[in-house]
């Protein structure tokens, strides 16, 4: 019987008091993370008015996605519990170390860099302990706790944005980095409630003697993931979106808006807010769908997002918005899908070190993307930076043609999971 199966008769997650509570403090953590998100570049920008700081800032989410496959056999091996309320703990020591150096003037671009990686450490840890957590925590409802969790975790980066927009006249920047720090505790308060993971029993081999070494973990499970054609063709034809729509585009279209469009702080919140509901759509929609097709999700977020770059370059603040909005709402639509097939054509013993292993691959062009827009935009200036990120997504529609034959071939071979109208969420 498979999980779905079992779950079907349950009551759902808001039925269980130890979810609800669980739930409540994941969110109120993500709420600190998504105002941090907005904050931090904008701070930075009237602190250093450096479209490079700003992007250095932004390599540091996918840099941490490169630990992913280590993080992700650690706890395969040891289970979840080593990094939940240790990675909060890394969080709120970076949190609070950089707010602190703010408020002696001591925030310089070595110090906000190293502060900031800091806190990005502790937030992967925390990330892996709790994800691969909750099918142990809610055992009757795992799929679709997880499913809840990341609803949660998309609304919170809505709400983020508006928090900014609102709280930076009321408290200013560094409030909001204080209220950051606070909502580590909320996850940790959570724990001491005794609502986390168990704890593992062995090791996952069983066997006595030496443990295999985690590189070797990390190899059996590629060779799994490589073998499996669907899954590895989707992950590759998304590496191009992903170098088009990582973190490091976000600051600058970010910092496109003010500095390009003199757009002031409270507007750029409120336009991310906007794009960050059409991401909540894009998710939302492929979710409920009962049958996915990953090819035309695929083909229809690499044509949107291509052709969305290039009319940003337009000499309309309007248009610019409403492409970001349409942008990222197919980045998420994208993002979903290669979630779901990760899930559907894997065995379950496999995805944990799936997830780590692809975030690596889509981490290294994410983290190359900040690193070669301020060097285009200073070259050839900022509308060029559009045009080349254009260019970038466009390869994805490339590499369609090119899998497409294979990919029907692939799913030639298993007509059952080619014509399975139950796709999971995740």
């Amino acid at each position: 019987m498979n999980l779905r199966t079992a779950e079907s008769p349950s009551p759902g997650p808001w039925h269980d008091r130890r979810f609800v509570v669980f739930a409540t403090g994941n969110f109120v953590n993500n709420l600190g993370e998504a105002a941090y998100k907005v904050g931090l570049p904008l701070f930075v920008y009237e602190l250093t008015g450096s479209l490079t700081t700003m992007s250095l800032l932004a390599a540091l989410a996918p840099f941490m996605l490169l630990l992913s496959p280590w993080l992700g056999a650690v706890v395969d091996r040891w289970g979840p519990r080593v990094f939940v309320v240790p990675g909060l703990l890394v969080q709120l020591t970076g949190a609070v170390a950089l707010n602190l150096a703010v408020l002696a003037g001591r925030a310089s671009t070595a110090a906000l860099f190293c502060l900031g990686a800091l806190v990005q450490l502790g937030g992967e840890m925390y990330r892996t302990g709790w994800i691969t957590g909750v099918a142990t925590m809610f055992p009757r409802n795992a799929a679709r706790s997880r499913a809840v969790l990341s609803s949660l975790f998309v609304t919170s980066n809505v709400i983020g944005p508006l928090l900014v927009a609102t709280g930076v006249g009321l408290v200013g920047y560094l409030g909001l980095l204080w209220f950051n720090a606070a909502t580590f505790l909320a996850p940790i308060a959570v724990w001491l409630m005794g609502i986390h993971p168990p704890a593992k029993d062995g090791p996952r081999d069983g066997g006595p003697g030496r443990r295999p070494a985690l590189f070797r973990d990390i190899a059996a499970g590629w060779r799994i993931m490589r073998a499996e054609k669907r899954v590895l063709y989707v992950q590759l034809t998304s590496l191009p979106l992903h170098f088009a729509g990582g973190v490091g585009v976000l600051s600058f279209m970010v910092w496109y808006l003010r500095d390009h469009w003199h757009m002031s702080a409270g507007g750029v919140s409120t336009a991310q807010a906007v794009a960050n509901i059409g991401a909540l759509a894009g998710s939302v929609y492929i979710a409920a769908r009962a049958r996915t097709r990953p090819r035309t999700v695929l083909a229809l977020s690499a044509t949107v997002m291509t052709g969305a770059l290039f009319v940003m370059a337009l000499p309309s603040t309007l248009v610019f918005v409403a492409c970001m909005v349409a942008f990222f709402t197919m980045r998420s639509a994208m993002t979903a899908v290669t979630s779901m097939i990760v899930i559907k054509y894997l065995p379950p013993e496999v995805v944990g070190r799936a997830e780590g292993l692809f975030n690596l691959m889509s981490g290294l062009p994410i983290l190359v993307a900040p690193l070669l827009i301020p060097a285009v935009q200073q070259t050839w200036g900022d509308v060029a930076v559009l045009v080349f990120l254009g260019l970038a997504a466009g390869l994805s529609l490339l590499c369609l043609l090119c899998f497409w034959p294979h990919w029907s071939e692939a799913d030639a071979t298993d007509p059952a999971a080619a014509n399975d109208d139950d796709t999971p969420v995740t």
